[in-house]
Order: structure tokens, then sequence, then C-alpha cells
């Protein structure tokens, strides 16, 4: 609907009133105006991050003159050619210049061992150090008769090999006491035995005490274990004894095989000579 109005002249024009609830028209570039706002955004983080590059570069160029740069080049240039020059020059047939050698070749004093000290510093005519004097300056074996808490040692030594004290001893971990109740206890006792053996007996005495290992030719004497004669020849008390304490060229094992775990080797040791 239209309604007439009036000019200055008098006149009767005609104007377009809107209708109720319709919505004016937005024109398209202002729709876009919001998405362009946000597309522009990460360009405007970049140009703003090269403009504040472009003017730390001016203040650094304002603040070093060119000269210094090149000062700079040139020192490290007559560093690398110092270098390469000595390198191709250098005297292959001549030891190095070394600086401080004494902590290059300082003493070696073994651990766990009796080192002389006062030896070592009477040959080079010095005063041994009070502290040296006192405590070594490596780890020193523990004074003869040291028990740590909870040891366990055999106190017949290798003389005792055949006294009924050594022959009455009993294996507490037994193949004929593993029955029964303790039925389960087997097959733990035999898996340690087979790994104590692999680590200390089967490099002299062969897989599965078998024989024939490496050793025997460099006339090193370790026969097979695994079998009846030896069965019958040694109990379990004079094994122990032997792996304890050594026997001929066979070293004692006691330091690093416990007291408890000798008797599951020797149980496992009579496994392997079951039968024969």
């Amino acid at each position: 609907m239209s309604e007439p109005t009036g000019n200055a002249s008098g006149n009767a024009t005609a104007t377009e009133t809107p209708r109720r609830g319709t919505v004016e028209p937005v024109p398209f570039a202002d729709a876009l105006k919001p998405l362009e706002k946000i597309m522009n955004a990460p360009i405007d983080i970049a140009a703003a991050k090269l403009d504040a590059g472009r003017a730390f570069i001016e203040r650094h160029d304002r603040k070093q003159p060119a000269r210094l740069w090149i000062g700079i080049g040139a020192l490290l240039g007559a560093i690398v050619a110092g270098v390469l020059a000595g390198y191709l020059q250098r005297d292959f047939g001549k030891r190095n210049l070394e600086y401080m050698p004494d902590m290059a070749y300082s003493k070696a004093w073994e651990s766990q061992l009796r080192n002389d000290y006062f030896a070592e510093y009477d040959r080079e005519d010095q005063p041994i150090p009070q502290y040296i004097r006192d405590w070594g300056t490596a780890e020193m074996p523990p004074p003869p008769g040291t028990v740590y808490r909870g040891q366990r040692s055999l106190e017949l030594g290798k003389d005792k090999l055949m006294d009924p004290a050594t022959t009455g001893m009993l294996n507490p971990v037994a193949l004929r006491d593993l029955t029964g109740d303790r039925a389960a206890e087997r097959e733990k006792v035999l898996a340690r035995g087979k790994v104590l053996f692999r680590q200390n007996c089967q490099a002299c005495h062969g897989v599965d005490g078998i024989g024939g290992a490496p050793v025997t030719d460099f006339g090193i004497g370790a026969p097979a274990i695994n079998t009846g004669v030896v069965r019958d020849r040694w109990k379990d008390g004079q094994l122990f004894n032997i792996i304890s304490n050594g026997y001929n060229t066979m070293p004692a094992h006691a330091s690093h095989v416990e007291y408890d775990e000798r008797w599951k080797l020797i149980t496992y040791l009579r496994s392997l000579q079951e039968g024969k």
C-alpha cells in the first residue's frame, strides 16, 4: 500500500512503504567482510613478524658496523687456515703433544687386590700421602676371615675330601627327596641347577657334562662327569667339597656359587647321571 504525500509544489507523490515481516537485503560485499577478516588474519600475523624481523636487522646493522663482521670472518678464516696447515705439515712419525699427561696415564691399581702402594712411591722417591697410607686408592679386599651377614661357608678344606664328615654330608635338595609333596620343587631345582651348570661347568666339562670341551686341547684335564663312574665314585658331600675348594686343575668356585646353590648344581648333575 502507498499513501500520497505532498511536496513543495503541492503535487501528490507516492512512496513505497516496506511490508511488515520483510528483511532489508544486505549487499554481497558486506556479507563477505567477516570471512575476509578471518582469512586474512594469518597473513597479517606473518606480515607483522616480517616487519619485526626487518626492524631488528635494521637496529642490529646500526649497532654493529660492517667492518666488525669482516673482522670476525677474517679471524675465523685464519683459524681454519692455521688448523689445516698444521695438519698438512704434521710429522706422523712423532707423538702428539700431550697436555697434563698425568691425567691420561695415571697409576692403575687393581681393585680387590693387595696393591703395594709403598713400593710404588719408593720407586718415584715420593712420600706416600697419609690418606693413601690409611685407605689406599683402590678398593681393597676384605680382611682374611671376613664373613658377610648371613654367609655360610664350608669349614672342611680340600684335605678333608675323603673325611667321613665330608662323605656324610646330605644334599637337602636331593632327587630322592623331591617327591610327593616336594614334587613341584623338583623342576625349579633342576632348572636352576642347569643354569648354574652352564655358567660354571660347561666350559670345561662339555655340554651336559659329556666332556670333550675345547680346554682339553690345551692340556687341562676336564673329564666327562655325566657317567655312572663319577656317580658311583663321588658322594654328594664330596662333590660339594670339590665345588667349594677345587680339585686338581679345577679352581674353587665358592666365591661365585653360593652355598645353597651348590647343592642345586649337584642335583642337576645327578639327573644327568641317571640311567648311566
